[in-house]
């Protein structure tokens, strides 16, 4: 009598069309997960700029370890251990946070659920040693995973602002008439805004993986010098930036603006990685001579032939696997694929009828809104439009004067959907983007409401563009009032767990005031008229207050 232990379960039972049908029933659970997300990744975040490099991450990635495969079977190094257990764990945590980020719009948990999905497909046919092998590519797709805006606005900010200073002073030096207010530079006629996409987080993440794919290529033996090179990559991420802002006020200074914003604009993102590429080398060869001492017989690597011969009949045996363990897994992705179906939300107590400039109205208690009074806008995005244009449904910006001559101006944004990628943006990171720099921030409750009721809310002290604000606000998420970027994205993600995308509105108030002494008037003033705004307000619209009040 003769038993089967675990492994040999996994073993393959026939060569040639069988093992070829076991990877299909493998390709096709893989297509129902990813190929939608791809899609929506393709029209979504990887078609903007900042994203860009999302695509060609995962070429790579998907490139080296066809590469890193034909070596391992070339060097008859491709080991066969299944570890079926680990391997459907870690299948089924992927196929869990596909089924949270798929349903909730989590772009981080749904693209990243594509690793450990993968690590458990080469752990259930191969085992943990193939795949210590290929780690280098699991680890390189971490970099086309699109962050969330909330880590991107804080990280990126000063990021941006550091570009921005850069750039100004080194063009101020060169003679040029150059000013700047936060990220937005002025050269001459011209008005530019650093944008994310331009020097911020998501090029960082970008050269930072560039240099490691030239690390993991070239192979220094020094683990001084391969630290040393991934540490310097984020001072010649910030380096290459610059070169690429100040290239591109330079066109836009002699040829206009069209120029800037067109190909050359596009151009520019080349003249990025080439200067970045060129910065590598550099310090990758002024490391060498450092590790070396000038010596360049010291200079030793581990390259070798990047896609050796490969053995003859070692393909078949190696790869073929069985089609029990991929019918499992085919199972538990499409059951995936069905859940994050049916737990989708759908949009929950949209206000219709009235129009928000019809719901607030233009005078109420002893306030008048004064006509044609600008204020300063929400915030901008790449092409220095206005929020309303890319996350905002409705926005209401006017300036309201009383008896007393005292003036607030009230900011209130509308947007229908609250979801993870696309929600409010708070004035904390709007203010500093326009040139201001936030002097204090504090949570708040505010009596706003009828009988002296409060509820939660922020003043902020901001000071630029040769005035400081005070600011009161708060934020609406359905009936909640988060206090923060992080108390917003959970809350839409509690809403959406219940099967419901609520709506969010932003109501902020400010006034100019001439020191710390008159903040707290301006509070006071704030806190007067915004109870007086509430108490006025109709109904059939967008709502500033939720219905259930906290």
């Amino acid at each position: 009598m003769t038993t089967n232990t675990m492994s040999e379960a996994f073993e393959p039972r026939r060569p040639g069309g069988a093992a070829l049908s076991s990877w299909l029933i493998v390709a096709i659970g893989l297509v129902a997960l990813y190929l939608p997300t791809f899609i929506d990744m393709f029209r979504g975040p990887w078609a903007s700029e900042k994203n860009a490099h999302g695509p060609i991450v995962m070429a790579v990635a998907f490139a080296f370890l066809y590469f890193r495969v034909r070596q391992l079977l070339s060097a008859d190094n491709f080991e066969r251990r299944p570890a079926p257990a680990a391997g459907m764990v870690a299948l089924a945590i992927g196929c869990v946070l596909y089924v949270l980020g798929r349903s909730q719009s989590v772009n981080l948990l749904e693209v990243g659920s594509l690793l450990f999905v993968l690590a458990g497909i080469v752990l259930v046919y191969f085992g943990a040693r193939t795949l210590r092998s290929l780690w280098f590519a699991f680890f390189f797709m971490l970099f086309m995973i699109p962050l969330p805006p909330s880590v991107v606005d804080v990280v990126t900010l000063p990021l941006k602002i550091g570009v921005s200073w850069a750039t100004e002073h080194l063009l101020y030096a060169a003679g040029y008439p150059i000013s700047r207010s936060g990220v937005i530079l002025n050269m001459g006629q011209y008005q530019l805004l650093v944008a994310d996409a331009c020097a911020g987080l998501n090029s960082l993440f970008t050269l930072e993986a560039l240099g490691l794919l030239y690390m993991n290529l070239v192979r220094h033996p020094s683990v001084v010098r391969n630290v040393a090179l991934a540490t310097l990559i984020i001072p010649i991420s910030f380096t290459a930036n610059t070169i690429r802002i100040v290239f591109l006020a330079l066109i836009t200074y002699y040829f206009g603006d069209a120029a800037g914003q067109g190909f050359l604009h596009g151009f520019s993102g080349l003249v990025l990685f080439l200067s970045a590429l060129l910065l590598i080398i550099s310090v990758d060869r002024f490391l060498n001579w450092i590790v070396t001492r000038g010596d360049p017989t010291a200079e030793r690597t581990d390259m070798g032939p990047m896609l050796p011969p490969l053995k003859a009949g070692v393909w078949q045996p190696r790869l073929a696997v069985a089609s029990k363990p991929g019918i499992v897994m085919l199972v538990v992705m499409l059951a995936a694929v069905g859940l994050s179906h049916v737990l989708a939300p759908t949009l929950h107590g949209v206000q219709s009828g009235r129009k928000l400039d019809q719901v607030i109205p233009t005078a109420f208690g002893d306030w008048k809104e004064v006509p044609g009074m600008a204020q300063a806008g929400l915030s901008t995005n790449e092409e220095g439009k206005t929020l309303s244009d890319e996350i905002y449904d409705e926005v209401v910006m006017r300036t309201y004067v009383n008896g007393a001559n005292q003036q607030v101006m009230l900011a209130v944004a509308y947007a229908r959907e609250q979801r993870q990628e696309v929600k409010l943006h708070m004035p904390e990171i709007c203010y500093p983007a326009q040139g201001y720099k936030v002097l204090n921030l504090q949570q708040t409750q505010l009596p706003v409401l009828a009988g002296g009721a409060t509820l939660p809310g922020k003043h902020m002290v901001a000071t630029g563009n040769n005035r400081t604000e005070a600011v009161t606000y708060w934020t609406r998420v359905g009936d909640a009032y988060p206090p923060g970027g992080l108390a917003m994205r959970l809350q839409i993600f509690r809403d959406g767990l219940q099967g419901r995308i609520d709506d969010g509105i932003l109501v902020r108030a400010s006034s100019v005031v001439n020191g710390a002494a008159q903040t707290a008037d301006a509070y006071a003033l704030q806190q007067r008229f915004l109870q007086q705004l509430v108490a006025a307000t109709g109904t059939g619209g967008p709502a500033l207050i939720a219905s259930s009040q906290p």
